[in-house]
């Protein structure tokens, strides 16, 4: 008879746990969740990191349904993107990411998640508990950045300033080519910057991609190897940088497939490795 109150004290304490992981998701996103405090544990030390990992991944599989998506093997496809990655293929964060950002003029555009339609903007609420700094509303067809649109401007703007410029030389002539030249420019480039400003993610807070590859790799070893949830970690994970390789979408549909197919465990073990050597090798010096 006692082990009914005990039973109801426990459900209470998940119910309460569980309502409190959905509302930290809604204000942070699992990103944020997972690598709280990740920096203050030493790379030698992070074994320790796998238990608490998991039992936070349990308890988002009962309040994110993208997750629960991810790790359960779900598919999801959307045939009128033209990207062949993107296009159909297992639920992740990163492939989400994709489709998301490739429909943002198409938001009608016919998704399906395992097998039934779903709709973007409920796609993008899910995706965002996940994933935070995402920018991925769909397009107004009436903004004004778009390519068409700027060059318009631009060449509106480098008449307007050149005929000004040619009207104050002397002798006045009715156009300054090398002003509407410089004129033009400044109003692409400007209308150019305002549009990255306008359709861009938070410059200052890591980018959305490779954050949906963080959390790909997290649900693939709770999935895989759950006992070597600690490899989940920010430094463990290659980036693509301006200098070495540039913002090069193809290496990151290889990365994510990797992560997908769980061959990317052998490279955050080397990773690792690789890290605990050099710390080892500065302090023997």
């Amino acid at each position: 008879m006692s082990a009914a109150p005990a039973d109801n004290l426990e459900m209470l304490d998940r119910t309460m746990r569980l309502a409190n992981v959905r509302h930290e998701l809604e204000e942070k996103s699992f990103y944020y969740l997972a690598t709280a405090g990740e920096d203050a544990v030493p790379l030698a030390e992070t074994a320790a990191l796998a238990g608490p990992r998991r039992q936070l991944i349990d308890d988002v599989l009962a309040t994110a349904p993208l997750a629960a998506h991810i790790v359960r093997g779900a598919r999801i496809a959307c045939p009128e993107i033209d990207d062949e990655f993107a296009r159909e293929g297992l639920v992740t964060c990163f492939r989400v990411h994709e489709i998301l950002r490739k429909t943002r003029r198409r938001p009608e555009a016919r998704i399906l998640l395992d097998g039934k339609p779903v709709a973007r903007r409920e796609l993008l609420a899910m995706y965002r508990l996940l994933t935070p700094n995402t920018n991925l509303e769909p397009l107004s067809p009436y903004t004004l950045y778009t390519l068409p649109r700027i060059l318009a401007a631009a060449v509106i703007g480098g008449v307007v300033i050149g005929g000004w410029a040619g009207h104050e030389q002397s002798p006045e002539t009715w156009m300054d080519l090398r002003a509407a030249c410089f004129g033009g420019g400044l109003v692409a480039a400007m209308m150019s910057l305002l549009g990255q400003f306008a359709w861009s993610r938070n410059l200052a807070r890591a980018a959305p991609w490779n954050v949906a590859l963080y959390n790909d790799v997290n649900f693939v070893l709770y999935q895989r190897e759950p006992e070597l949830l600690y490899l989940a970690r920010v430094e463990l994970i290659e980036r693509n940088h301006l200098i070495k390789g540039g913002l090069n979408g193809r290496r990151y549909h290889e990365r994510a497939r990797a992560i997908e197919t769980g061959a990317y465990i052998d490279v955050l073990k080397h990773r690792r490795k690789e890290l605990l050597g050099q710390a080892a090798g500065g302090r023997a010096v």
